[in-house]
């Protein structure tokens, strides 16, 4: 604040004695939204077609990047949210009814299915709702005898769920192990509840840093082509230049934590990604079948916080041009002052 004050008071004593700039100095590349606001749409919502947690926004983004992006922009991906929470809702109701109406004494099969899916990811509800909820009653129907997997656990593994602290520092993954009593707790946790959990950990992470990116973003959207418009006419001389500079400050000022909010998302994911290499390499050398869906999936889970790693070092290049490019025209109008 206090390097805005002395700016803002500097600017205002050669306010009106602005003179348009002479370019001696070099402006850097003008980033998209400054060169192609319709194209930085198209590139933003192909970044939400990508990072967005959500099935049914990522399906609405990708059908939007060849054509609708502005659309979507304004009035499609709110619609699209509001989608996702209406399906997220329908399949949680229909997951929790079906945990009840079919209890486990009767429905070992449906009810450990539906009981998983409720507290699993969207995805997890999803697949219940299509396939699963029919696949287990099948198996229910057929008597097929339901194994708990709790002969299946060692001391070793007790001991390593309880205290997993040391291997997974996932929020969701250590709530979820912190209500391990018993050894059937351990066996559905190392084949389903910690894969369930890490996924919903790498969602909840996404979620949260798409909400703020699209505030910001659709802030630096109206900024960003006000400025160039009142740069353009201060050149053109029908603009005051001090409203042009104050612009290009303004986007500077705005955005200038960005860049280090996304490499604090950085510093974040490179730990959990060194986490799911060491689960990897924990559950290859297990021999146990409970085992067995951590030695498949955890490859897949560290792919994912890796994903996250290169997306977030790409998202803050993004805003660093961006508020270099706004410095510099901002400096450019004060240096000819």
């Amino acid at each position: 604040m206090k390097r805005r004050q002395v700016l803002v008071a500097a600017a205002g004593v050669v306010a009106g004695a602005l003179a348009v700039p002479s370019r001696a100095l070099a402006a850097p590349r003008p980033p998209t939204l400054v060169a192609d606001p319709a194209a930085a749409d198209g590139d933003f919502v192909r970044w939400l077609s990508v990072h967005d947690p959500r099935a049914a926004v990522r399906a609405a983004a990708e059908a939007a990047v060849t054509g609708g992006a502005a659309a979507f922009v304004a009035t499609g991906y709110a619609s699209a949210l509001s989608q996702a929470a209406e399906t997220r809702a329908y399949d949680l109701d229909f997951a929790n009814r079906t945990a009840i109406e079919h209890p486990a004494q009767s429905y070992p099969w449906v009810n450990a299915a539906a009981r998983r899916a409720a507290n699993g990811t969207d995805a997890e509800l999803a697949a219940f709702r299509a396939t699963g909820y029919a696949a287990a009653l099948a198996d229910d129907d057929a008597h097929v005898p339901y194994d708990d997997g709790a002969a299946l656990v060692s001391p070793e593994e007790f001991d390593l769920v309880r205290s997993i602290r040391h291997i997974d520092t996932g929020p969701t993954v250590l709530e979820r192990s912190a209500v391990v009593r018993t050894d059937a707790d351990v066996a559905e946790f190392l084949r389903h509840g910690w894969l369930s959990a890490a996924r919903i950990d790498v969602d909840t992470f996404r979620a949260q840093y798409v909400a703020d990116e699209w505030d910001r973003w659709r802030e630096a959207r109206y900024r960003v082509p006000r400025a160039v418009s009142l740069d353009r006419a201060a050149r053109e001389g029908t603009a005051d230049p001090y409203a042009a500079m104050r612009a290009w400050d303004e986007v500077f000022v705005r955005f200038a934590r960005q860049p280090s909010g996304w490499a604090e998302r950085e510093r974040f994911v490179r730990p959990r990604a060194d986490d799911w290499l060491r689960i990897s390499y924990t559950a290859a050398d297990r021999k146990s079948p409970l085992w067995a869906p951590l030695t498949v999936e955890a490859p897949a889970i560290r792919s994912q916080w890796l994903g996250e790693l290169t997306g977030a070092t790409q998202r803050g290049a993004w805003w660093s041009e961006l508020i270099q490019y706004a410095q510099a025209l901002r400096d450019e109008w004060l240096h000819d002052s």
